[in-house]
């Protein structure tokens, strides 16, 4: 064998090699995550079976949980640490009772109300008097009870849970706070985050930051980037974002930086998709003057885009808000009285964004999530 063909077969045993190896490599990275994947236990219904087949789906095909609070402070139960309402407990009972000993916890807890431009009410209880609700509704942010209330209930909440994260500031970056009153909420978070962080070192703590395209919005976020361990994305661009506004909602239509503008914040830090979703079907209601285009094959689209930037930046945490369409449960509330147009209008912003339909017929995204969720889990 002459020298020049030895050593054209020695180049390409090399480069196959090479090859092989980037193969492999490449292999390897596509059957890997860097992040905890998992849903609300939010139910299709309040009947045992939809509660079970929520908490079945998490228990099966996340290994995280996000347990998330946003019903109000027992204010008065927290600043004194004495027994938490009833309604409460049981709350808790059941989150703990039907989640599998193998999936991690997520904690999320809301300082403000449903607007998230104002304080949170105080947490609906049938044996807390009226005079009690009203005095702490009308104490302001920077009232050092109310810090100390809530970050009581926090250390209440996180010893129940022992949660891995904790979003101690859920949508904290409205675009229509008083700018007055955001300065006093940013008080309160500074006062609450120092001694969370005191208490539970190992723990991260962060705000979510709501993404959209609002200026304001943005520099609300960057002004609460200092009390947050983590870049919180909490996102449902399918209502709001300019590429929508003829009714389109196709991802492919986004603009280029939308979620970019936010992890750029601090590259410091990790990002973590504290909640997220999107409208597998039409999405209309008057009293919002919403009229949205919503399939499933988009909201596929959506979940691997979002899956696949944090597989880019390395992220910590994705949640999707819930896996199963509620219509039923809308039904149920007006059933019950809870059918005020306001409130209804609200439910069904995030009604059609499960990963199965009413029906329990599984959309295109579940497979998606399911591919993603057997990768191995890495740091």
């Amino acid at each position: 064998m002459s020298k020049c063909i030895y050593k054209s077969i020695l180049i390409l045993v090399v480069v196959s090699t090479i090859g092989c190896s980037n193969n492999e490599s490449n292999s390897n990275e596509l059957e890997q995550r860097t992040f905890f994947m998992g849903t609300t236990p939010w139910p299709a219904d309040l009947t045992i079976e939809e509660v079970d087949k929520t908490y079945n789906f998490i228990n099966e095909h996340c290994d995280i949980i996000a347990h998330h609070f946003d019903e109000g402070i027992p204010y008065e139960e927290a600043f004194n640490q004495t027994v938490m309402p009833q309604e409460l407990l049981e709350n808790i009972n059941t989150r703990k009772t039907k989640t599998s000993s193998n999936t991690k916890v997520f904690l999320s807890v809301s300082a403000l109300s449903i607007t998230r431009v104002t304080k949170a009410k105080y947490y609906e209880s049938a044996t807390t008097t009226q005079t009690i609700k009203d005095n702490w509704e009308q104490l302001p942010f920077d009232d050092e009870n109310v810090a100390t209330a809530y970050f009581n209930y926090m250390c209440y909440l996180i010893d129940e849970f022992d949660p891995i994260y904790v979003n101690y500031g859920v949508e904290s970056n409205g675009q229509f706070w008083n700018p007055i009153e955001f300065i006093k909420y940013k008080q309160f978070l500074g006062e609450v985050y120092t001694q969370l962080k005191v208490k539970y070192p190992n723990i991260p703590f962060f705000i979510s930051f709501i993404v959209d395209e609002s200026n304001i919005g943005f520099d609300y976020a960057s002004q609460l980037i200092q009390y947050t361990d983590l870049i919180g994305i909490s996102a449902y661009p399918y209502a709001s974002i300019s590429s929508s506004q003829s009714g389109n909602t196709n991802p492919d239509n986004f603009p280029a930086d939308y979620f970019e503008k936010f992890i750029a914040l601090d590259l410091n830090k990790s990002i973590a998709f504290a909640e997220t979703a999107y409208i597998a079907q039409d999405l209309v209601i008057p009293y919002y003057n919403l009229n949205k285009q919503g399939n499933e094959n988009w909201q596929k689209k959506y979940l691997e885009k979002v899956l696949n930037l944090c597989h880019s930046k390395r992220a910590k945490l994705f949640i999707w808000f819930c896996p199963k369409d509620y219509d039923a449960l809308i039904t149920t509330f007006q059933n019950q009285g809870q059918n005020d147009i306001e409130t209804e209008s609200l439910l069904k912003l995030w009604k059609d964004t499960g990963f199965m339909d009413e029906s329990d017929n599984r959309r295109a995204s579940y497979n998606s999530w399911v591919s993603w969720v057997s990768r191995e889990k890495i740091e």
